[in-house]
């Protein structure tokens, strides 16, 4: 079963029995005492009323709050993602020192941590998902990535003049690459972060794009694994 990356609005409100906000705040009532609390210290937020009248930027701070109490992936990278801060702690603990490991040319905490993701299906997501996504590069440190497989229809479908000449040069490509003749999709191994251009669909463009043999998922995922 795939993790959404955080939890959506309509998602914690609508629900056949108990809208699961509700369920929350009952389940972290402390928590979400606390959180309710610096909330309305910071400014202006609606505590003790219906939920119907907080606006986007509530459910904003209320989304984060939720999705670090439920099975997402936002809270799994939340959590690898605190190496980095330890070593920048590190980093700034030898600077005070007077070690010469402390200087910026010599080292530095994204060199020595990755936080990769995989997300096959990064391809297929929506605008909410790549918007999602956009939001955990922009949250998370620059060593967070992204690992996906691209793919591209190996013919041109339609029997047009242009599709027809596409799928001439489709097939002498990949005579000339030995591309198999029954593969009907050639496939990419992607890297992206928050370094490559966002473009006008919210998708970034890959930094790494490497061609595989062929369809690399076998079997069905979790299920198959456990």
């Amino acid at each position: 079963r795939k993790s959404e990356v955080r939890f959506g609005c309509f998602q914690m409100r609508v629900r056949e029995t108990v809208p699961l906000i509700d369920w929350l705040r009952a389940r972290y009532s402390d928590e979400y005492r606390a959180f309710s609390n610096r909330m309305e210290a910071r400014g202006d937020w609606p505590s003790g009323v219906p939920w119907a009248e907080y606006e986007d930027r509530h459910w904003e701070q209320i989304r984060i709050w939720a999705s670090m109490r439920m099975q997402t992936l936002w809270r799994t990278v939340a959590g690898m993602c605190l190496y980095h801060p330890a070593l920048q702690a590190h980093f700034e603990a030898q600077k005070v020192g007077g070690s010469v490991l402390a200087r910026e040319d010599v080292w530095n905490p994204s060199d020595c941590f990755t936080c990769l993701v995989s997300m096959q299906i990064y391809k297929q997501f929506n605008r909410s998902k790549l918007s999602e996504t956009n939001k955990m590069f922009a949250k998370f440190p620059a060593s967070l990535k992204v690992a996906y497989i691209d793919w591209e229809d190996l013919y041109i479908k339609g029997d047009d003049d242009a599709a027809i000449q596409g799928r001439l040069v489709e097939e002498e490509r990949s005579r000339i690459d030995r591309v198999h003749r029954r593969q009907a999709r050639r496939y990419w191994s992607c890297l992206i972060d928050k370094t490559c251009k966002e473009q006008p669909d919210l998708r970034r463009e890959p930094k790494y794009r490497i061609e595989l043999p062929g369809f690399p998922i076998l079997g069905d995922g979790k299920s198959d694994n456990q």
